[in-house]
C-alpha cells in the first residue's frame, strides 16, 4: 500500500471516530431544566423560599422557581470558596393532617424529579382556637355618695396634688350629677 492509501485510510478512521464521538455527545443529557416535585399524599401545597408555588404535583422551570444567584457557604459545602453562583432555596411541602416538610435545596438536589413523603395523622391536624374563658364579673365598686366624693376632692386640693382650677371644674361635675 502506497503512503497515499494509508493517508486517506487514515482520515477516514478520523472522520468516522469523529462522527461517533459527536453523535455520542448529542445523546448525553444535559443538566435539567425543569422538574416535577410531587408528595404523597398528592394535593400538598409547595412553597419555595416564602413563594407559593402550586399543588402537588407541581412541574417547575428551575430558571423560573430556582434562579441561581450567589451565595455564601452553608453546611454542605465541601471545599475551597467562600461564594457560589447556584440554585439555593428553602422548600416547604405542606398540607393540611400532616406535619410539614421543609430542606434546603441547592442545585445538585434539583437535577431529578423527587418525591416528598410526608407524616400524616390526627396529631398533625389543626388544633382549634382556645376560646379564653370569660372572667368573673368584676364585684361593682362600692357606690360613694356625692358627700364624700367631693371630701376627696377637697383632700387632692389640699394636699396640692390638684390646682384650685381643676378642683372647681370636678366639683361642678360632681354636682352636674346630681
Amino acid at each position: 500500500m502506497n503512503r497515499y492509501h494509508k493517508h486517506v485510510r487514515k482520515c477516514a478512521l478520523f472522520a468516522l471516530l469523529f462522527t461517533a464521538a459527536l453523535s455520542g455527545c448529542a445523546s448525553v443529557p444535559g443538566p435539567a431544566s425543569a422538574i416535577t416535585i410531587n408528595s404523597d399524599p398528592q394535593g400538598a401545597e409547595l412553597i419555595v423560599s416564602g413563594r407559593h408555588v402550586g399543588t402537588t404535583p407541581v412541574h417547575v422551570v428551575l430558571d423560573k422557581v430556582f434562579p441561581r444567584h450567589w451565595t455564601g457557604r452553608i453546611k454542605s459545602d465541601i471545599g475551597p470558596g467562600f461564594a457560589f453562583y447556584r440554585r439555593l432555596a428553602i422548600v416547604t411541602v405542606k398540607k393540611t393532617g400532616c406535619k410539614p416538610y421543609t430542606r434546603q435545596l441547592t442545585g445538585k438536589n434539583l437535577r431529578h424529579d423527587f418525591t416528598v413523603t410526608l407524616r400524616c395523622g390526627p396529631q398533625y391536624l389543626p388544633q382549634p382556637p382556645v376560646l379564653p374563658q370569660a372572667a368573673p364579673a368584676a364585684a361593682p365598686l362600692p357606690a360613694t355618695t356625692v358627700k364624700q366624693r367631693l371630701r376627696e376632692l377637697l383632700d387632692l386640693k389640699d394636699e396640692g396634688l390638684i390646682t384650685d382650677k381643676e378642683y372647681h371644674e370636678q366639683q361642678e361635675r360632681i354636682l352636674d350629677q346630681l
